[in-house]
């Protein structure tokens, strides 16, 4: 009987399981304190469209460990990424509606591979837009 129950619970998870939807994705490989620049055009109900920037770069690669420097709408923050899961990610809110929290915006930027010859890092980046609010433009670096 328990195996029954846990089966027809499983599985209802399973159907009603909502599916993040990646609005867009694209990959940076950047070299040292090389700046990629992106913005976020963001079109809220009560205001114009805004534009948020987020600049970010890497400036040390030691012990398989990336130090990454952010710098969103001019808060700034700094982040160790290394490969490990859970550790090789981070998450950028870019809407402020903390009313409806399950449904804010993200970026997130995770931390591919190293190359060591070139010294580059790659970096992908992964936009969820669950509200179909906002835009992104990537300004730099251009391929």
């Amino acid at each position: 009987m328990s195996k029954i129950v846990f089966f027809v619970l499983f599985f209802s998870l399973f159907l009603y399981s909502k599916s993040v939807d990646i609005g867009f994705s694209h990959t940076f490989s950047l070299k040292k304190d090389q700046i990629a620049e992106i913005v976020v055009i963001k079109d809220t109900p009560k205001t114009f469209p805004k534009e948020g920037e987020l600049k970010f770069r890497w400036t040390l690669f030691q012990n398989e460990r990336v130090v990454l420097l952010i710098d969103y709408e001019g808060f700034q923050s700094q982040y160790i990424l290394q490969k490990r899961y859970g550790l090789n990610s981070i998450r950028i809110y870019v809407s402020g509606d903390y009313k409806k929290s399950a449904l804010r915006d993200f970026l997130i930027l995770r931390f591919v591979s190293f190359d060591d010859k070139r010294g580059i890092v790659k970096l992908d980046m992964e936009y969820v837009d669950l509200s179909k609010r906002f835009e992104i433009k990537i300004l730099r670096p251009k391929k």
